[in-house]
């Protein structure tokens, strides 16, 4: 009891109370941490993340899911399937054998395949929109991930929405900001959905759970996560929070 005083009296105390509210995103009083375990992704999951309105935060989602799964002991196969801006390999800090490579190197698409961390990642290329096929883009998934999950990253536009890549995948995940251009680009992107080959769920980044709920009852689709604001992924820096990490956690169980 008088080692606690202590350590309560001490200027350290200050330091490390401020630490806990930033890494948990938690006010006083600090409530129990219950460390929570990794969510891993079924091996029989191929997920796309997808906006109609370029910087939303579809590919910092995608990113994450692929991370947490690999956390959880089953890394994904990630892809940057972005065919304009692909940003991934920047984040990543890789610089490597790009998906358009892949696609013109028939027999070597496994040894192209780089790593971002446990993740094996295929990172984008600005050309790909010129050498787009989807048939071969399927085919190349099926080879280098047979018996895991996929995620692809599909970036942003009418034309990322391709029926055929779309018809392999057991979800499309469309993500929103909360800005009011973002929430019309949200709205506007109902009609290109309505005949998706697949099922489609929403997530709503740098909202809160209610706020999320009312944004996806408006949109007419179910929603899968509420990934709050986190200054960490907000400044750039590929690290995110703990109520992030619980919320992405969240979004691999919707899959």
């Amino acid at each position: 009891m008088r080692l606690r005083a202590l350590l309560d009296a001490s200027p350290l105390s200050s330091v490390a109370l401020a630490l806990m509210r930033e890494a948990t995103g938690r006010d006083d009083p600090i409530q129990p941490l219950r460390p929570t375990r990794p969510v891993a992704l079924a091996p029989s999951a191929r997920v796309a993340f997808w906006s109609l309105a370029a910087g939303t935060g579809t590919s910092t989602t995608a990113a994450l899911v692929a991370q947490r799964s690999a956390a959880a002991g089953a890394p994904p196969l990630l892809l940057d399937l972005d065919r304009w801006a692909p940003s991934l390999a920047l984040r990543a800090k890789v610089e490597a054998a790009t998906i358009s490579d892949l696609l013109v190197q028939p027999g070597r698409e496994a040894d192209l395949v780089s790593r971002w961390s446990a993740v094996p990642f295929v990172p984008g290329s600005p050309a790909l929109h010129a050498a787009f096929s989807a048939e071969r883009l399927n085919a190349i998934i099926d080879l280098l991930a047979p018996r895991c999950a996929v995620v692809l990253d599909l970036g942003s536009g009418r034309d990322a929405l391709d029926r055929a890549l779309l018809a392999r995948c057991t979800r499309l995940v469309v993500v929103a900001g909360t800005r009011a251009a973002q929430l019309q680009a949200l709205f506007c992107a109902q009609a290109l959905l309505r005949d998706a080959p697949c099922a489609v769920s929403l997530a709503v980044v740098g909202a809160a759970e209610d706020d999320a709920r009312l944004v996806a009852a408006r949109a007419g689709m179910p929603l899968a996560a509420a990934i709050p604001s986190d200054p960490y992924l907000e400044q750039d820096d590929f690290a995110a929070r703990a109520p992030t990490m619980r919320a992405v956690d969240a979004l691999i169980r919707a899959l």
